[in-house]
């Protein structure tokens, strides 16, 4: 059976800081827990399990929304603390954070924004994954094309990249909004035929309502919201009907 191992980079909606605007924290957190809502929905109906890396901060904020994912069966794992300033300590002060919230041990880390992360930090930490290697390029955030696209290990930790199309493709969260949907859903076919299994993340706040902020560009506004939700929906579907077990990353280690 092949795998599908969706993930939720579990933060504070921090883009409008991304583009120098402010936002609180506690407006952020609003707008990720309205989308983590639909998520939850969606994992719920259909009947699957994913992996949530949370920020320190969103672990703090929303503990019973942590407890929530843990107690429907999901994966908690990492994803720095504050997302919008990530610091070396990161590796470190989130186990710290989200183990405490969760009562449960943390296997996994995603560096936030996908950054560079310090291997022999995340071994010394008690961490046996990492998912932050985007294989692609993307002008402007990723030129991985040297990078192994398949996982790999280094330093003792497993890293497990995101998939990525012919050609190094990019298939992360802003292609489900932009590529029409029978396009994505032929390409993740084709990754899923070549590898045997599929990789892909999200952020909650994509599934929320961005239209009053007009900072957020119209690239991810579009098929954001409940359009989002009904496509994620619809993947899910025509995934488990192609005999597609969805699993979260701990599995993927076992």
């Amino acid at each position: 059976m092949k795998k599908v191992y969706l993930s939720f980079d579990t933060e504070e909606f921090d883009f409008p800081r991304e583009r120098g605007e402010e936002i609180s924290l506690e407006d952020g957190m609003k707008v990720s827990a309205a989308g983590l809502s639909r998520i939850m929905k969606i994992c719920k109906k259909n009947n699957i399990k994913a992996t949530f890396f949370c920020t320190g901060n969103f672990a703090k904020t929303r503990p019973d929304l942590i407890k929530e994912l843990i107690a429907d069966g999901h994966e908690i794992a990492c994803h720095g603390v504050d997302h919008f300033e990530p610091k070396e300590t990161d590796v470190k002060e989130s186990k710290k954070i989200v183990e405490k919230v969760a009562g449960i041990k943390i296997l996994g880390y995603r560096q936030p924004r996908m950054f560079k992360v310090n291997y022999e930090e995340l071994k010394k930490c008690g961490y046996k994954y990492d998912s932050s290697v985007n294989p692609a390029f993307v002008p402007g955030r990723y030129n991985n094309l040297k990078v192994p696209r398949k996982p790999f290990k280094k330093q003792g930790i497993l890293e497990i990249p995101v998939s990525v199309g012919i050609m190094r493709m990019p298939m992360f969260w802003l292609s489900l909004h932009l590529f029409p949907f029978g396009v994505y859903f032929g390409l993740v076919k084709k990754i899923l035929k070549r590898d045997g299994y599929f990789t892909t993340y999200f952020h909650p706040w994509e599934f929320a309502d961005l239209k009053k902020f007009d900072i957020v560009p119209w690239y991810i506004k579009k098929n954001s919201g409940e359009k989002l939700e009904k496509r994620l929906d619809d993947l899910i579907l025509k995934l488990k009907k192609e005999n597609c077990e969805f699993v979260t990353y701990n599995d993927f280690i076992n």
